[in-house]
């Protein structure tokens, strides 16, 4: 279980972390400039997204699989930009789009707002834009 991500930036000798107290990290997606597998294209990422757990979203002491899994976007330096979805969204999980360069974000909606993500509580598809994923919306 990884607590935390550091960014080290050589030249300046810097240090930077990504959250300023322990989270219990899900996903990393990290800079890459590699060649699509489909269709050779070259792919580049100039951005950090990761999903955490970053709160103690259930209230019952602990930074666990129970609480809400959030998901934020950082820039190369590890400074962080935006959470991606709202933090009342849990992601449960994600598909890539290599036709359109997306993720497809699955996330249900805390609706009665306890914390935890509740049986019958409605699941949403958003989409993200890998070329540029400050741009989100929601598909369903």
């Amino acid at each position: 279980n990884k607590v935390n991500v550091f960014h080290y930036d050589i030249q300046k000798d810097v240090q930077t972390r990504f959250f300023e107290k322990p989270v219990l990290i899900k996903t990393l997606y990290y800079p890459s400039e590699t060649r699509d597998t489909l269709y050779k294209q070259p792919v580049q990422r100039n951005y950090f997204m990761v999903s955490v757990y970053d709160e103690d979203s259930n209230k019952d002491g602990f930074i666990n699989l129970g609480d809400l899994r959030r998901f934020y976007l950082f820039n190369l330096e590890g400074k962080k930009q935006k959470a991606i979805l709202s933090p009342d969204y849990s992601v449960q999980k994600s598909e890539y789009d290599a036709i359109n360069d997306l993720m497809y974000v699955f996330a249900q909606l805390d609706a009665n707002k306890n914390g935890q993500i509740d049986e019958g509580e409605e699941t949403h598809v958003f989409w993200v834009d890998l070329k540029d994923p400050g741009r989100v919306g929601r598909m369903y």
